[in-house]
């Protein structure tokens, strides 16, 4: 009997506003794998996770999560899917604290994944914790810096503890600090098992844990296969790209590790 995968895409397509985005994606993907969606502005990569999770319609084909169609909403798990958009610059509104956004991401469909009371507390925390922001969990995300906001939107997907990841550009407009604790939190997520799929422009800090690449050009995918070598220049020291794991020093004095405890 075939394994379920956490990915299937047959054929897909989208239109939006009478242009062709996406023409004919097929693409799985499985169990534990760490895959980036790779490719210029327009490629069509977001778009890809958008439609992949329903977000966008589909105009032909299908795609399937854990084995259920996306089309059929009520039956995908979407409590073992975490997903991470794109970062957007905090607007005006009723402000909210990193601990009440992360709690956010325990709501679902009609009901609830956890309690709202003592549990779900500590689960939200246990997810901010997580990212190395458990002690500013009171702070409006409003005065967070780019990468600060950035972590407590991959908390938020974190608190349900998913097996399936999405996160769309993690790395764009955040400092290098940033981009190295994110490299380590995805890093420890993959080491447990964690499926990701991760849309990036460029790899970067998020190379060493990319086995992977699907490449897309005009809305289609002109590569599966290995990640494309590093461009020239990539490993010259005055480079702005470090290796997350290349200074242990570092991972001790600054990755945050992973502990998550829903008791």
């Amino acid at each position: 009997m075939n394994a379920i995968l956490p990915v299937a895409v047959e054929g897909l397509a989208v239109h939006l506003g009478g242009s062709r985005i996406l023409d004919d994606v097929a693409l799985s993907v499985s169990s534990g794998e760490s895959v980036a969606f790779l490719g210029a502005n327009g490629s069509g990569k977001s778009t890809l996770v958008r439609a992949i999770l329903g977000i966008v319609p589909a105009s032909a084909g299908s795609v399937e999560l854990f084995g259920e169609s996306v089309a059929a909403r009520r039956s995908v798990p979407w409590s073992r899917i975490g997903y991470v958009p794109q970062r957007v610059t905090a607007s005006s509104g009723v402000p909210a604290t990193a601990l009440e956004v992360v709690r956010s991401g325990l709501l679902g469909r009609g009901r609830l994944w956890a309690d709202v009371g003592p549990r779900a507390k500590r689960k939200a925390l246990a997810a901010l914790s997580a990212v190395g922001l458990e002690d500013r969990a009171r702070d409006h995300v409003q005065v967070f810096s780019g990468g600060q906001a950035q972590r407590v939107l991959i908390a938020r997907a974190l608190v349900r503890e998913p097996d399936l990841l999405f996160l769309d550009e993690p790395l764009a407009g955040i400092d290098r600090d940033s981009r190295r604790a994110l490299a380590s939190i995805l890093s420890e997520l993959r080491e447990r098992g964690t499926t990701l799929v991760t849309v990036l422009h460029e790899m970067g800090e998020l190379e060493p844990i990319v086995e992977r690449a699907v490449v897309l050009e005009g809305g289609r995918v002109v590569h599966d296969g290995a990640p494309p070598p590093p461009p020239p220049g990539h490993d010259h020291p005055e480079h702005d790209h470090v290796h997350p794991h290349d200074s242990a020093d570092w991972q001790a004095h600054h990755a945050p590790t992973l502990r998550m405890d829903p008791s």
